[in-house]
Parts: structure tokens; C-alpha cells; sequence
């Protein structure tokens, strides 16, 4: 497979001289805020096809900006002159010279796409660029599994951190900010050299050490106290994309890395991972799954985001990721299907999977379907699911549990549905949910939403289901077990939070 493109960035360059391309972009707004400002908050395609008009009509004021937007996001050439006044003070002669622009006879096209994300700009390959479509070692940019996993990290001091399948650096850069050392893998040559040449862009003070090879062979014998992966997941039936096909046979490709993880991880360290697997015929799909953690010495949190049907999932990929004409599309549509068929697979689910290496104790496995949104990073959230779990464990009877103060989540509101009759609002359903970080909700028996209101941290579930049982004229021994039910599920989801001592 080669790696050799028609044109590859200058990573080779003086770190300075890279990092001036960032100060004309951040002079100009081109970032997220300014991005957002002039294309309003839509998801861009892929490639441009029938959206050129519309983006062009977006980037009609000639600004910096909106040149430079043309130039570096949407792929469109500009003229000599409108490429000076874009790309001014520093010379159109240096930005070629980095493999950021080609210029022919007088038109200027951009040959890598540069998207921001946080506070970063990140290049990766222009897919209308020359000779770009259907490359093998094509690098990606920002896609929602970027962003997923970026979210979700664990933002807490680490001493070695391992970005697997590193691909633009995203994730290396985001885990920089917290962790005195990464790693960062890939196989693809040409994803290192971008990921090096961004890592310039964008000033990353913390030391990354960028290594090309496959999956944990590059840092074999070193271990990390975090690990974050966005690799090849899809489940497919062929090696055609280093960013899309492992090459292995259904999903084992992410079960290695979970099992290869576990075995890579310090104690108390965490592995986050974004990744698709197979729900195979006549198998409980969690059953399946649960199956990757025994013996890791790692509890396991697994949060279920999406499920299609194998034929849905097979459009859905060959759609986004095959540039090909109709014929070329229906024989890989039908080579994708035939190989579900073999391999049995009905259905393909996407998710976030989280470990922790807890070897010292009893694991425990989680899996269940995520909450429907999430706002902001919510890594704090996903630490804190590990420290419930833990405690859930701690309290696993009754009546440890009847001793413990919680209180409620500050973020935690209760909704009522109200229908009117008789010339009134009457309740009749109530549903809480989390307002930040992970957004669960759940519906709430109306006789025992003053249950949850009770917890102060001031009283004990024994006493809080003592009041409640007065409340409601109920027997406290019948209505015991299943308030106490209702209350584990409402720590495991963060409503309730115990209260130290």
C-alpha cells in the first residue's frame, strides 16, 4: 500500500516558522466561534457536490476569513490576489512551500482542509484536492467519533498517556493539556506527518512522542495510565482505508485493543475507547460483549449510542466514505451484505467504551444504552460513574445502604406532564433528568419524587424512607426494597450522590 501522495506537508519545518501559518488563521478569526459566525452551526459535508453555491453565497463578503474559509475548508480555488490578501504577511511562496497551498498559473487551491476544534486547528486531507479521493492512507479530520471521544476524556493529571490510531494528533493535543507525556501511534506514515506538522501548528508545549507502527507494537513493555483510542472500527469486509478497515474480521479488531489495553494500563488507569460492534445471531449482544472484559482486572463501563441494522449500517458507510459511481456502489453494497451474511451479524451498535484497571478488588460490568445528550466535556461525569460504581459495590446490601446520606445532583430537575381537566392542570407523569455533563433522564413514580427530595446529606435512607412511608400511609417494610431499587439506579446514573462520612 503506498504512502507516497502528491503532496505531503512540510512537518520537517523550524517549529516557528509553522506555527506563523496558526497566527495570520487566529488573525483573521478563523476559528470556532468565527466559523460558526459565518457558516452557521451545520455539519459540513464531506465533499461540496450540490452545497457549493450555498457556501459560496455564505463566504460572499471577501473577508480574510472568508477567503481563507474557501481556501482551507470548503476547497474552493481563489485567485492570486484574493489568496495574497488571505494569507498576508506571511508569502504565498511559504505557504506553498509547506504543502499547505498549491499555486498553478493564477489560481490558488488549498490542499489540506484545516478545521477547528477547541482551541486548535487541525489540517487533514482536502478531499477535492487532486488525487485525493480514494486514497488508502487518506488522514481524516473531525468527525463525530473524534469529537466523542474527545469529550469524554478523563481530564485528570496522568503521567503517560497513549493516543492509539492518532491519525490528525486530536486527541494527543487534547490529552497534552493534562498529562506529562504522550504517545501517539498510528500505522499511516502520512498521519504522523500531519499529526507532527499540527502539533507545530498549534504550539503543543507537552513532549509528544509520535511513532508509526501497528496497534501497541510501537510502545511494547511500556505501560500508561491513560490510554484514548478513535481507531478503524468500522465493521467491514475489506482493507481499503488505514482510517476505516482494520483488516480483521468483524469487530475482533476492537476487542484486541480493549484486551491489549487492559494488559497496557497502570493501576487505577483508564482506557477510552470509541468503537462499533456486532450483534451476531443467536447471541445475547451484552453477553457477547461482556465477554471481552473477563480477566482484564478492569471494570468496564460500556454506554450504547447507536444501533442499525446490518443493511442500514453497510449504506451508511459505503455512502460516506465510497466516492465511486452508481455500478462500483451497488457491487460493494452487495459485497458488505454477503459478508454479514457469513459472519452472521444482524446489527452493528456504536458506543463509548471506558475501563479502569482495578485488579486489587471484584470487577464489575456496565452496559447500557447512553444517555440521549451530553453537554460540554464531560469526562469529570464519566470519573465520577467509576467512583459511583465503586460505591454501589461498597453498599451492595440493603441495609448498607439504608446507612448512607446522598443528596441530589445540583444539576438534577424534575419535570411534571400536566393534562387539563376540570378547569385545572393535573399531573400525571413525572420525569428527572440531569441538565449537564451526561444528560439521563428517567421516569419517576409521582409517590416517590418526594422520596428524592429528601435527600439532603443531612439524613439516611433509613430515615428518608421513613418519612416517605409516613408521607404516603404505606407499610415501611412493603415499600422498602423497591425505593431502595430505584435509589441504585439513581446513583449509577448521578442523580444521587453520597455524602462523604
Amino acid at each position: 500500500m503506498s504512502t507516497t501522495g502528491p503532496h505531503e506537508l512540510a512537518a520537517h519545518l523550524p517549529a516557528d516558522e509553522i506555527r506563523r501559518f496558526h497566527e495570520v488563521l487566529a488573525r483573521g478569526g478563523y476559528n470556532e466561534e468565527g466559523l460558526v459566525g459565518t457558516l452557521g452551526p451545520i455539519q459540513l459535508p464531506t465533499l461540496l457536490r450540490r452545497d457549493r453555491a450555498h457556501f459560496q453565497h455564505l463566504t460572499r463578503r471577501g473577508r480574510p476569513l472568508d477567503l481563507q474559509i474557501r481556501l482551507f475548508l470548503l476547497g474552493i480555488p481563489l485567485t492570486l490576489e484574493e489568496a495574497r490578501a488571505a494569507l498576508e504577511p506571511v508569502g504565498l511562496e511559504e505557504w506553498a512551500r509547506a504543502g499547505l497551498v498549491g499555486v498553478q498559473g493564477g489560481e490558488v487551491r488549498g490542499l489540506v482542509r484545516i478545521m477547528a476544534f477547541r482551541k486548535l486547528l487541525l489540517a487533514s486531507d482536502q478531499l477535492e484536492a487532486p488525487g485525493t479521493i480514494g486514497r488508502p492512507d487518506l488522514v481524516m479530520g473531525i468527525t463525530s467519533s473524534t469529537s466523542t471521544l474527545a469529550d469524554s476524556a478523563i481530564p485528570r493529571p496522568s503521567r503517560s498517556t497513549l493516543d492509539l490510531g492518532t491519525g490528525s494528533g486530536v486527541q494527543a493535543f487534547v490529552a497534552a493539556a493534562w498529562s506529562e507525556r504522550v504517545w501517539a501511534v498510528d500505522r499511516s506514515a502520512r498521519s504522523i506527518n500531519f499529526a507532527r506538522f499540527n502539533a507545530a501548528l498549534n504550539g503543543v508545549a507537552a513532549p509528544i512522542e509520535f511513532l508509526e507502527g501497528d496497534g501497541f507494537e510501537p510502545v511494547r513493555g511500556r505501560t500508561f495510565d491513560r490510554i484514548l483510542s478513535n481507531p478503524p472500527f468500522a465493521v467491514s469486509p475489506s482493507f481499503r482505508y488505514l482510517y476505516r478497515d482494520s483488516g480483521m474480521e468483524g469487530d475482533a479488531f476492537a476487542r484486541g485493543v480493549i484486551e491489549n489495553a487492559a494488559r497496557c494500563l497502570n493501576e487505577g488507569g483508564y482506557c477510552q475507547i470509541v468503537c462499533d460492534w456486532a450483534h451476531v445471531a443467536g447471541e445475547d449482544w451484552k453477553e457477547r460483549l461482556r465477554a471481552w472484559f473477563d480477566g482484564s482486572g478492569c471494570d468496564a463501563w460500556v454506554m450504547r449510542t447507536d444501533t442499525q441494522e446490518a443493511a442500514a449500517y453497510a449504506h451508511v458507510w459505503i455512502r460516506d466514505t465510497e466516492h465511486v459511481g452508481e455500478e462500483e456502489t451497488d457491487r460493494l453494497y452487495a459485497e458488505w451484505l454477503a459478508y454479514y451474511a457469513r459472519q452472521r451479524i444482524e446489527a452493528i451498535s456504536t458506543g463509548l467504551i471506558a475501563i479502569r484497571k482495578a485488579g486489587e478488588k471484584p470487577n464489575w460490568v456496565r452496559i447500557e444504552d447512553g444517555p440521549g445528550s451530553t453537554s460540554g466535556e464531560f469526562g469529570e461525569y464519566v470519573a465520577r460513574g467509576f467512583e459511583l460504581g465503586d460505591f454501589l459495590q461498597r453498599v451492595a446490601s440493603d441495609e448498607a445502604l439504608l446507612e448512607v446520606r446522598l443528596k441530589v445532583e445540583p444539576s438534577a430537575r424534575l419535570d411534571h406532564v400536566c393534562e387539563w381537566e376540570d378547569a385545572s392542570w393535573r399531573i400525571r407523569s413525572a420525569k428527572i433528568r440531569l441538565a449537564g455533563g451526561l444528560q439521563y433522564e428517567a421516569n419517576v413514580d409521582l409517590r416517590l419524587a418526594g422520596m428524592v427530595a429528601l435527600c439532603d446529606g443531612l439524613r439516611t435512607m433509613r430515615e428518608v424512607l421513613a418519612h416517605t412511608a409516613q408521607a404516603l400511609g404505606a407499610d415501611l417494610d412493603r415499600i422498602t426494597p423497591n425505593c431502595l431499587a430505584l435509589t441504585r439506579q439513581l446513583i449509577e446514573r448521578g442523580f444521587l450522590l453520597p455524602v462523604a462520612g
